[in-house]
């Protein structure tokens, strides 16, 4: 996976973008926080100059694990802190369920995760739910007309209608649902599992969610905060789904332990 370092601080904080995006997305929130730590920002498979897996088989949970613990292990210094957004928040719950050990502090920020499999990924686990997929890439009148309509009806609010058709109006952005999807498909963190890691390592965990976010709703945190309360830390930003931002940069050096 490719990486770029941001800051010189003397925290390692690695970091995971969301669906569609980059490592590069870390650069705003550098200011605040790089005299603290150094980030480690990622690209995800399939996305920037990380490459596409070798073959079709999905990414495991353990795959992923013993990736980041090599990785971890390779750069020395402190227990690493660890940052999802959105998507790389998915990731980042995966870590804490597989290798709690490994990390000082665990930052969110609008992460999926916190639901556990809703329809959209679980198709996924199916052999048809594949071809729809396929079929999709290939043909997206007839989704991008449902999305329409339940708009129109008012059952999704127009943020999250633009989000849904914004993430699958070209063929490359259908096809790198589809690799997406069903490549990270087996990554769906089981947050008893979680909790009880945070519990058990004493370990912080700091959400981060977007008051007027209409994709990671603030109320999907009630889950994860009611199984480790004393743990999960839930702060409530004036943003939508976008939180990449240098403010949240300056809510995360305030959540960080002292040096």
């Amino acid at each position: 996976m490719a990486v770029q370092l941001f800051g010189h601080g003397p925290l390692p904080l690695l970091a995971f973008h969301g669906f569609g995006r980059l490592g590069d997305d870390f650069l705003p929130l550098a200011p605040a926080l790089s005299e603290r730590c150094t980030l480690h920002a990622f690209d995800l498979p399939f996305h920037g100059a990380s490459p596409a897996p070798q073959d079709s088989a999905p990414i495991t949970p353990e795959e992923l694990a013993a990736y980041f613990t090599a990785y971890s292990g390779s750069i020395g210094g402190a227990p690493p802190a660890l940052l999802g957004y959105s998507l790389g928040g998915r990731f980042a719950l995966s870590l804490v369920e597989r290798c709690p050990e490994l990390w000082s502090t665990v930052l969110l920020a609008a992460p999926d995760g916190l639901v556990r499999a809703p329809w959209y990924r679980g198709l996924a686990n199916h052999r048809w739910g594949r071809w729809a997929y396929r079929c999709f890439i290939r043909r997206p009148g007839g989704i991008h007309a449902l999305i329409d309509l339940l708009h129109r009806t008012g059952i999704i609010g127009a943020p999250l209608h633009r989000f849904l058709i914004g993430q699958s109006d070209t063929r490359e952005a259908r096809e790198l649902l589809h690799d997406v999807w069903t490549t990270f498909r087996m990554i769906e963190p089981d947050l008893v599992r979680v909790a009880a890691n945070l519990r058990s390592m004493h370990l912080p965990l700091h959400l981060y969610l977007g008051k007027h976010d209409q994709v990671i709703k603030p109320a999907q945190a009630r889950r994860l905060s009611r199984l480790a309360t004393q743990q999960v830390h839930v702060h409530t930003l004036q943003t939508g789904h976008w939180m990449l931002t240098t403010e949240l940069g300056k809510a995360i050096a305030r959540a960080l332990p002292a040096p």
